[in-house]
C-alpha cells in the first residue's frame, strides 16, 4: 500500500513517457484528493500543470478531477464518432491491440470449427468485424463438406447512432452467406453495460445437442468486474453451454482498484508506454486513427480512476488474476499456440509477441500490454456457487428496456433498427453530477469546467451529426482553443483543429471572436465567403469544405475571471439556411438543459447582431426572433422560439414547406433514428478485403494506404495556377509568383500556409 509521498515519487522513476517529477507530483495530488484536502491538490494541479502541454499529464488531471466531482457523461462508453467513416475496427481500437488479437487466436477458433457440422459462435467484443468472421466462414465451409449451419451471435455496446459501422456484420456477411450452401444467422445483442451483458448472456441457449459452441471475448468480460457477481455468473452460464474453445483478450494490467493509490500508480506506469507509443511508433496511419486512439484511452483513465460506487468504475486484471477467476469458474487453460513470434510481423518493430505460461503476450520493448488465451469447461469442477448471486432485477438500468414495451437488450438481426438507447437529445441529463464544487479550487474547478465542455461537446456533435466543435477560452479578451475540452467527430478534421490551435483570436476575429464581443451568440450560415480578415481560418475552412457555424457564449457559475466559447460546424451537407437555423436552435436547448448548474448560455435568442447577411432578420415583436432566409418568402417566416419543442420529424417537415421544387432540406435525425439498410454485398473470400492478402494468417499485411480520409475539391486553387515544369507539378502563386510542389498527393497545407503571409494578397 502506498502511502508515503517518498515512496511515491521512487515508483515515478521508471515511468517510460511521462516526466517522473510530474508524475511524482501526479501521485502526491492523488494521495492529497483521497485525504480530502483539495486545496493542497488544487495547488499541485497548478504546478503540474505549468506551462505542460503532455496529453497523458492532463487526462490523468482530468480524471483526478472528474473522481473528485463525479463529473461523468451519461454515457461513460467510448463512441464512435458519427461522423467518422470506420473501416472495421482497425481503426476504432489501437492498432497493436487490434492486429494481436486477430492474428493469435485466428488459427485456434478455426481448428475448434474443423469438422464441425453446426456452428454456433458467440462474440463478446467491444466492435464487432465483418472481416474476421467473413475469413472464418469461408474457411469453415472449405473445410467442412458437410456443414450444415453457420449461427453468429454478437454481443456488444451500441456505440454510434450512426449504424453504419454494423453494417460488415449485419448485412454485408448475410449477403456473402447466401452464396453458400449452409444455413445462415447473425443477430447484434445490444449490451452497453455490465447488468445488459449479463442478461444477454444468460439468456443464451444451445440450438441442438450436436452444435459446437465458441466464445470470444474482446475487451469485454473486464467490464463485469464492476458488478458483484456478475462475471461468476456469466462464466457459469457459459459453461453450462460447453464452449468447445473460449477465447479470452484483455490487457495485461493490474488495475483492479482495490488500492486507489497503487491503481492509480500502476495506471500512470501501463499508459505513460500506450502514450509513448502512440508519439514514437510508426503506425502509416496518420494522425487521424490517433486522435480516435487517444480519444479511447483517455475515456479508459478517467473511468479507471472513477470511484469504486460509480457506475462508470472500469477493472483491469492481468492473466495471472484472469486465472484464477476463471479456475473457480470451472474452466482450464488450454494452450494457445502461435506461429507468431518475435516482432509483430515487421511492422512495429517496438513491438514484440512472446510465449509466456501457454498463451501469447504483446510486448512493447520489455512491457507486457495485451495477452490473449485459451479456456475449455472442465467436468471436473463443480460451477460457481454464486450463481444465484446475481439480482438481475436491482443491477438493470431502466434504458435497458426496449421501446415498445419489452424488457431486455434489444436483438438486431440482419439489419439495424433501434433507438440509440442512452443519448436522446431530449434528455436533459448528459452529464452526471453529485458534488459540489469548491470555490477555492481554481485550478480544480478550470479543469472540470473543460471536463464538462467536452462531455457536452461529445454528445451534442455526436446526435447532430457535427463534424466538430471547438471549444475557445479567455481570460483577457484573447481566446485560444482549449483541445482538452474540444471534440472531433469527424477525425478526418484533425488538421483543420491543429490549424485553429496554432493562432489566438483577438475579440471580434472570427466567429468565436463576435460571441465573445457580443458577449451572445453568433451564427454565420457560410464562412467560406467570409473576408480572411474577418475569419483567419477561411483557406482552412476552404480545404475541409466548412460551411455552417454557430458559436455560443457561456458564462461559468463558478470561474467568472474566464470567458468560455464554443463554436458547432454543422453538417457539410447542410447548406440551407432554414435548416441551419433550426439545428442551432436545438443545440442551444441542448446547452440550455446541461447548464442550469455551472453555466448560463449568454443571450441565447438569434437577432440581428449576431446572424450573418445572409439572414435577413424580423423582429416583429418584443421577445420573439423571427428568420428569414433569403431564398424563403417573408410571408412565411420560421419563429425559433416555436421550433424548440418539435421533434426532428416535425423539424423537417415543416422546413420542407419552405424548399424549392425538388430540393428538400435535410436535418440529421435526432430522435428514434432507423439506419437505413444499404444494398452492399461481399466479395469473394480471394478479394473480399483487397487491403489483406488471405493465403493465409502469416500473409496478413496491413497497407496503409488505404486511409479513409475523404477527398476534397480545394478552393485554395483559385489562388493559385497549376504549372508543369520537367515532368513535375507546381502551384504557382497568382499574387506574388511564389512556388510550391502541386502533386495531389502532397495536400494543399503548405499553399494555406503561405496564403496566410502572402505580400501579394495583402
Amino acid at each position: 500500500m502506498i502511502r508515503n509521498p517518498s515512496s511515491l515519487k521512487y515508483r515515478a522513476s521508471s515511468f517510460a513517457k511521462m516526466n517522473p517529477l510530474g508524475a511524482s507530483k501526479l501521485l502526491v495530488c492523488a494521495k492529497a484528493i483521497e485525504d480530502g484536502d483539495l486545496n493542497l491538490a488544487d495547488s499541485l494541479i497548478k504546478d503540474v500543470l505549468a506551462g505542460n502541454d503532455d496529453k497523458l499529464v492532463i487526462y490523468f488531471v482530468e480524471a483526478l478531477v472528474r473522481r473528485v466531482y463525479k463529473i461523468y457523461p451519461k454515457n461513460p462508453r467510448p463512441l464512435v464518432p458519427s461522423c467518422t467513416d470506420l473501416r472495421c475496427n482497425m481503426d476504432y481500437l489501437f492498432f497493436p491491440f487490434f492486429w494481436f488479437a486477430e492474428i493469435t487466436t485466428r488459427s485456434a477458433i478455426a481448428d475448434a470449427l474443423t469438422g464441425k457440422k453446426r456452428i454456433h459462435v458467440i462474440d463478446f467484443s467491444l466492435m464487432p468485424t465483418g472481416k474476421r468472421w467473413g475469413f472464418l466462414l469461408d474457411d469453415y465451409v472449405k473445410q467442412s463438406g458437410d456443414a450444415i449451419s453457420f449461427h453468429l451471435t454478437t454481443i456488444g455496446p451500441i456505440l454510434s447512432k450512426n449504424g453504419d459501422y454494423l453494417n460488415e456484420i449485419l448485412e454485408k456477411l448475410p449477403a456473402e452467406a447466401k452464396k453458400l450452401p449452409i444455413e445462415f444467422e447473425v443477430k447484434h445483442v445490444a449490451a452497453n453495460t455490465p447488468a445488459e451483458i449479463v442478461e444477454a448472456a444468460l439468456k443464451l441457449e444451445r440450438s441442438s445437442q450436436d452444435e459446437t459452441i465458441v466464445v470470444r471475448w474482446e475487451f469485454e468480460l473486464h467490464k463485469l468486474l464492476s458488478q458483484p457477481g456478475a462475471t461468476e455468473s456469466v462464466l457459469s452460464k457459459l459453461k453450462e453451454l460447453k464452449p468447445e474453445i473460449m477465447i479470452v483478450v484483455e490487457q495485461e494490467a493490474s488495475l483492479n482498484g482495490q488500492d486507489f493509490l497503487e491503481c492509480f500508480s500502476s495506471s500512470i506506469r501501463y499508459y505513460s508506454i500506450v502514450f509513448d507509443s502512440l508519439d514514437k511508433d510508426n503506425f502509416d496511419h496518420g494522425n487521424h486513427c490517433k486522435v480516435l486512439w487517444e480519444m479511447y484511452f483517455r475515456r479508459q483513465i478517467s473511468n479507471l480512476v472513477a470511484q469504486q460506487n460509480t457506475d462508470q468504475i472500469v477493472l483491469l486484471n492481468t492473466f495471472a488474476e484472469w486465472r484464477e477467476r476463471l479456475f473457480h469458474s470451472g474452466f482450464r487453460h488450454v494452450r494457445l499456440q502461435t506461429q507468431f513470434k518475435g516482432t509483430l510481423l515487421g511492422i512495429l518493430p517496438e513491438y514484440h509477441i512472446e510465449e509466456m505460461n501457454r498463451h501469447p503476450v504483446l510486448y512493447r520493448h520489455d512491457d507486457p500490454l495485451l495477452f490473449t488465451s485459451a479456456w475449455k469447461p472442465d467436468p471436473t469442477q463443480p460451477n460457481s456457487e454464486s450463481l444465484g448471486s446475481w439480482n438481475q432485477e436491482s443491477s438493470l438500468r431502466d434504458e435497458a428496456t426496449i421501446p415498445g414495451g419489452s424488457s431486455g437488450p434489444p436483438i438486431l438481426a440482419g439489419t439495424v433498427s433501434s433507438s440509440f438507447l442512452d443519448d436522446q437529445p431530449d434528455d436533459p441529463h448528459v452529464i452526471i453530477k453529485v458534488n459540489v464544487w469548491s470555490p477555492e479550487c481554481f485550478s480544480i474547478n478550470q479543469i472540470a469546467a473543460s471536463a464538462e465542455l467536452f462531455d457536452m461537446m461529445e454528445y451534442i456533435c455526436h446526435v447532430h451529426y457535427l463534424p466538430l466543435g471547438l471549444t475557445w477560452m479567455s481570460d483577457r479578451r484573447v481566446l485560444h482553443l482549449e483541445k482538452s475540452a474540444s471534440y472531433l467527430n469527424d477525425f478526418t478534421m484533425v488538421e483543420f483543429m491543429e490549424a485553429c490551435g496554432e493562432h489566438h483570436l483577438e475579440e471580434g476575429k472570427g466567429v468565436a471572436g463576435k460571441a465573445l464581443q457580443l458577449n451572445s451568440m453568433y451564427f454565420v450560415s457560410d464562412i467560406s465567403k467570409l473576408d480572411v480578415k474577418d475569419y483567419p481560418f477561411i483557406f482552412d475552412s476552404w480545404e475541409f469544405g466548412l460551411h455552417g457555424v454557430v458559436a455560443i457564449k457561456l458564462a461559468s457559475l463558478h470561474i467568472s475571471s474566464i470567458n468560455y466559447v464554443l463554436e458547432f460546424f454543422l453538417p457539410l451537407e447542410m447548406k440551407e439556411i432554414s435548416a441551419q437555423c433550426l439545428l442551432v436552435n436545438e443545440i442551444v436547448s441542448i446547452l440550455q438543459k446541461n447548464s442550469r448548474n455551472s453555466w448560463r448560455v449568454c443571450n441565447e435568442e438569434l437577432s440581428r447582431s449576431n446572424i450573418g447577411s445572409e439572414v435577413e432578420i424580423m423582429a416583429e415583436e418584443v421577445g420573439t426572433t423571427t428568420i428569414t432566409p433569403a431564398a424563403i418568402p417573408a410571408s412565411q417566416p420560421l419563429e425559433l422560439s416555436e421550433i424548440g419543442s418539435l421533434n426532428s420529424s416535425q423539424i423537417r417537415e415543416l422546413c420542407n414547406i419552405f424548399k424549392p421544387p425538388g430540393d428538400e432540406v435535410r436535418v440529421p435525425e435526432t430522435h428514434d433514428q432507423e439506419v437505413e439498410q444499404q444494398n452492399s454485398t461481399f466479395r469473394p473470400a480471394a478479394d473480399l478485403f483487397p487491403e489483406y492478402e488471405v493465403d493465409g494468417v502469416d500473409s496478413y499485411h496491413f497497407n496503409a494506404g488505404t486511409s479513409s480520409k475523404r477527398r476534397r475539391t480545394s478552393d485554395v486553387w483559385q489562388y493559385f495556377d497549376e504549372v508543369r515544369e520537367n515532368g513535375e507539378v507546381w502551384a504557382k502563386c497568382r499574387n506574388c509568383s511564389a512556388k510550391y510542389r502541386g502533386e495531389s498527393t502532397r495536400g494543399t497545407t503548405n499553399l494555406r500556409k503561405h496564403l496566410r503571409s502572402c505580400a501579394g494578397k495583402k
